[in-house]
């Protein structure tokens, strides 16, 4: 039993911890929604704010972006890269970036003459790239005199910070600099990609997004943070389900090692009994004592396994720190938190503590039905 409940207080902490550490990645670099206009550059920043603070008064704060598809040239190497530009006075209303910085500083100003930038992780390490250092970004233009040519346009920046963003595709591909110096590297003058907002409930994002695209139109794409993933979001839920029902598997074969241990004492205290039921307890009673026996053992087993489960999960993040256990390459994580939530830890109680009870009425039943004149006759 209490193994049993060790294991899925485990599973469903990693599993809910997988959830939440993809959610807060997300979050964190994507905001709850993005406006975006589609087939040109957003330009009247102020109008559409205005369309929506009346569409969505719960919208707490917003950022303009512009976002640019490029390459990352160095070392006789090419990665392709998503250059982000942020502004520097809102950004961190909306996301949650600057807690993400492991190596450097999370700062915008310009450094020996050149752009600041920061990057992600994996894309530092992919380069060999190191704070202060200078690197380059390269995207393509239209050429002025053949439209179906492009010209290669190419920008130096210099490594202001390291960022650790929670998700392989982002720390492999994300550039983040200045507003202002994205705008002036993709030639697009004050205009900017969309708008990023920032609201009180994140769950609320899907219905928020839905409401502001019928008032903004069809010339406007929203999209909120549940859309990044969403088979994945779909896939992990799934996953809870399933995980639950076939580990409770190992509960229910602890709760036969109940059943069976209680049959043994019905056996060994066939005498007992007998005694009991000749001092005027009756069936009920005789079967209630070994469902409260069975119900103890159940009892002691879960608290067991629950603080086993929980020790085992702290264990399971410190061990992350060391050794890899969940490959990035197929889990798109490179760490994963746990998250105990009280409704699984209440789902696995209310089972674990059912199914012992289900296993207790056979022997208790047993029990109850002994012959007690069979029971005195050797005493």
């Amino acid at each position: 039993m209490c193994v049993g409940v060790a294991c899925l207080t485990v599973a469903m902490a990693v599993v809910s911890g997988y959830e939440a550490t993809l959610k807060s990645a997300i979050i964190d670099v994507f905001g709850d929604v993005q406006v975006i206009r589609r087939g040109e550059r957003t330009q009247n920043f102020d109008a559409i704010i205005s369309q929506i603070k009346e569409a969505a008064p719960e919208v707490q704060a917003y950022t303009p972006f512009v976002f640019i598809e490029g390459l990352v040239a160095g070392g006789g190497r090419l990665s392709g890269v998503s250059i982000q530009g942020v502004d520097a006075k809102t950004v961190e209303r909306v996301l949650h970036v600057r807690n993400r910085v492991i190596h450097g500083e999370f700062s915008f100003e310009p450094k020996n003459g050149l752009p600041a930038a920061l990057v992600g992780k994996a894309l530092a390490k992919k380069f060999a790239l190191k704070v202060g250092q200078p690197f380059k970004v390269v995207i393509p233009t239209l050429s002025k005199s053949d439209s179906t040519n492009f010209n290669p346009k190419i920008q130096s920046y210099v490594l202001v910070g390291i960022l650790d963003l929670g998700k392989a595709e982002y720390d492999e591909r994300t550039v983040m600099v200045d507003l202002q110096s994205a705008q002036a590297f993709a030639g697009i003058g004050e205009n900017f990609s969309g708008i990023r907002i920032k609201l009180a409930d994140h769950d609320s994002a899907p219905e928020v997004a839905s409401r502001l695209a019928r008032k903004l139109g069809p010339q406007f794409w929203l999209m909120d943070w549940t859309e990044v993933n969403k088979n994945l979001f779909e896939a992990v839920k799934i996953e809870r389900v399933a995980i639950f029902f076939v580990i409770l598997i190992m509960v229910i074969a602890a709760c036969f090692n109940i059943a069976s241990g209680l049959f043994v004492s019905v056996l060994q205290r066939y005498g007992d009994i007998s005694i009991l039921r000749a001092m005027g307890f009756s069936k009920k009673d005789v079967a209630r004592v070994f469902i409260y026996q069975g119900l103890f053992f159940g009892v002691v087993g879960t608290i067991a396994g629950l603080i086993l489960g929980v020790i085992l999960s702290i264990a399971f993040v410190v061990i992350q720190k060391f050794v890899v256990l969940l490959p990035v390459e197929a889990y798109r994580l490179d760490h994963v938190g746990v998250d105990i939530r009280p409704w699984d830890t209440l789902a696995i109680v209310v089972a674990a503590m059912l199914i012992c009870l289900f296993s207790t009425l056979v022997p208790a039943r047993r029990g109850a039905q002994l012959d007690p004149v069979e029971g005195l006759r050797y005493e």
